[in-house]
């Protein structure tokens, strides 16, 4: 079981500033609608590895179909001014709408093999890229 998605957690704030300050940035100019794909995949694997196992997909998409932005994380985000108002309440509209494709649990996976592709709007994309890693 995945402590942090079962505690009760507000996942939402699981990312970065970079990660909101792309957003903000999509959102400004008009392209967070944009479709855009994000593939999660492994570079290299350790020398004593000749492959991994794809495990966790139940979690990533609970994770992602419960996101939100509460209250008290909006406030937070509001007190770092660093955020427009009108991204604030992109924030508070959010919900994870796009696709997503992942090999099935224990499937062995292989360097640069994609083991998960998000396939959405582009800040929606971009949004849950960290929480995906």
């Amino acid at each position: 079981m995945n402590t942090l998605l079962h505690s009760g957690a507000n996942l939402a704030l699981f990312t970065d500033l970079y990660e909101l300050t792309m957003v903000q940035a999509y959102v400004a100019d008009g392209t967070a609608e944009t479709p855009a794909t994000f593939s999660l995949f492994v570079r290299t694997l350790p020398k004593s590895r000749n492959y991994l196992l794809a495990c966790g997909l139940g979690t990533v998409l609970d994770a992602l179909t419960s996101l939100r932005f509460d209250a008290e994380s909006l406030d937070y985000l509001r007190s770092l001014g660093k955020f427009t108002p009108a991204f604030l309440d992109w924030l508070k509209a959010f919900r994870f709408r796009g696709d997503i494709v992942a090999m099935a649990e224990g499937t062995p996976a292989f360097a640069g093999e994609p083991l998960l592709e998000v396939t959405g709007p582009l800040g929606q994309c971009q949004l849950v890229e960290t929480l995906l890693i």
